[in-house]
């Protein structure tokens, strides 16, 4: 990643078309939401936690893993579909909402149709099956929403999805905290899910067309066979997050699965960040693979790195703290999960480059490509699971996430290689220069003081290392002064 005259061409051409600005402003956007949601859910997720106890908790994450992996197929990869679309031709999105819209619809009612399947064959009973039928109107209803914020990414307008975050998150903590104050049962945790989407969806269909236009509604076969790649990729990958805690409930019972879902929450609220950016970046990309292979190579590689070397601490962080991080956030009665947070962690270095690559090949048409890796990757999952939840339980699991991550990025990295836009082995050398800071950062962890002290000082530390080492070279720092110029 040394920069160069090839170089220096692409970032003045970037600069001049304003996209590294829009990036940041939109960036910036998501990130203030991403950070609202996530400690509402922080608040949420600890009261659940530790008001249900781990037998309720893991009977909500259950319903939440199954109907996750269903509410994917009201979608099919239409909401990817529609952002790549109107980030390329903003001027055709009138045909495209309409033709969303009315696939969306058709395909919500097939799917809220399989998921009242498992109750009525007697696989879920009881509560857990209640829990299951408000859980998947939660997830129908929030896909209708992602489908207007996948409209807002296309033009590149995430203020509007920043608002339908924090009020999203917003109306979630509510309600949660109001059953638990009112000392309400698990089922009507999951009916103040449904209203908080039932709110949130009010919002964005409001904002659409105040803002935007009167969506129309229509039917496209065409629309649902170029979109259909991003579904099958989206369903796979929800399998290999969400598999593991419908295997574990089955396997196990919902003890491990509340044990498992502990430490996995963490990982969730550490993988949205990455995806603040993902999110803001494919818009770009999809525009730079019609107008300059070069910026698009450029924004790849940049992205890469800026996310190791945001991951590299994160890792390295939670590794260390992970039993301080469990008992401080879930209580002692959740420490048997500690072995398993130090597991899961390792992944997040696989997830931040495995969804980067992802976006590139998303937006270069490379999609079924995508499909394929994931596929491959769900089987793996699935296997691993099989194999290792009946001996090993949750760290079963736990190591099952890590080995499909990492079998992920082997294949991501081949594919981009191939498609020429690298990593090459001379962009390597960037590595010691963002690893020699972290590890100079794991001493002050391992400090003997308050991990309310421990985490700002090594943080310091570590920015400071990255700069004097060079992480951030010339190219970085010019297009932090294009962004700052651009804001002002």
């Amino acid at each position: 990643m040394v920069p160069g005259k090839t170089e220096d061409r692409i970032l003045l051409s970037v600069i001049e078309m304003s996209h590294a600005r829009t990036l940041a402003r939109n960036t910036a956007f998501l990130l203030v939401a991403t950070l609202f949601t996530n400690l509402a859910a922080f608040v949420w997720n600890v009261y659940l936690a530790r008001y249900l106890g781990t037998a309720g908790f893991g009977i909500l994450s259950t319903a939440l893993a199954l109907t996750g992996i269903f509410s994917i197929l009201a979608d099919l990869g239409i909401g990817t579909y529609i952002t790549r679309e109107i980030a390329r031709n903003p001027a055709g999105a009138g045909d495209l909402v309409a033709a969303g819209l009315g696939n969306r619809i058709i395909l919500s009612c097939i799917v809220f149709v399989l998921i009242l399947l498992f109750p009525l064959i007697g696989l879920y009973s009881g509560t857990a099956a209640a829990v299951i039928v408000f859980i998947a109107g939660y997830m129908l209803l929030g896909s209708f929403s992602s489908f207007f914020n996948s409209i807002f990414q296309g033009f590149q307008r995430m203020e509007y999805q920043t608002v339908w975050n924090i009020l999203n998150s917003l109306f979630i903590l509510v309600g949660v905290l109001a059953v638990v104050w009112l000392g309400g049962s698990v089922v009507q945790v999951a009916v103040a899910y449904l209203i908080a989407a039932a709110l949130s969806l009010v919002y964005s269909a409001a904002t659409f067309t105040r803002r935007f236009f009167t969506p129309g509604l229509s039917f496209s076969r065409d629309m649902i066979r170029e979109a259909i790649p991003f579904g099958i990729t989206s369903v796979f990958s929800l399998i290999y997050f969400w598999i593991d805690s419908v295997m574990l409930s089955l396997m196990k019972g919902d003890v491990s699965v509340g044990l498992y879902n502990a430490p996995y929450r963490l990982l969730t609220v550490i993988s949205s960040l990455y995806g603040v950016y993902l999110t803001a970046v494919f818009p770009v990309m999809s525009r730079f693979h019609v107008e300059s292979q070069d910026s698009l190579r450029f924004t790849y590689m940049r992205s890469l790195k800026y996310l190791i070397i945001i991951a590299v601490p994160l890792i390295f962080t939670v590794f260390t703290l992970a039993g301080p991080l469990i008992e401080l956030i879930f209580s002692a009665k959740y420490l048997e999960s500690v072995p398993a947070l130090r597991v899961l962690i390792i992944a997040t270095a696989f997830m931040f480059i495995n969804g980067v690559s992802s976006s590139l090949l998303g937006s270069a048409n490379r999609q079924i490509t995508v499909t394929r890796i994931t596929g491959v990757a769900a089987l793996f999952n699935v296997t691993l699971n099989l194999a290792l939840i009946p001996r090993f339980d949750f760290m079963g699991a736990s190591a099952a996430t890590v080995m499909t991550e990492a079998l992920m990025t082997l294949l991501f990295l081949r594919t981009v290689r191939d498609l020429g836009f690298g990593p090459a082995w001379r962009d390597l050398h960037v590595a010691w220069r963002i690893l020699l800071p972290a590890a100079a950062s794991i001493i002050l962890l391992l400090l003997p003081l308050s991990i309310l002290i421990r985490i700002p000082l090594a943080l310091v530390a570590y920015i400071a290392g990255i700069l004097l080492t060079g992480a951030l070279d010339s190219v970085d720092r010019a297009v932090v002064r294009s962004i700052i110029r651009g804001q002002r």
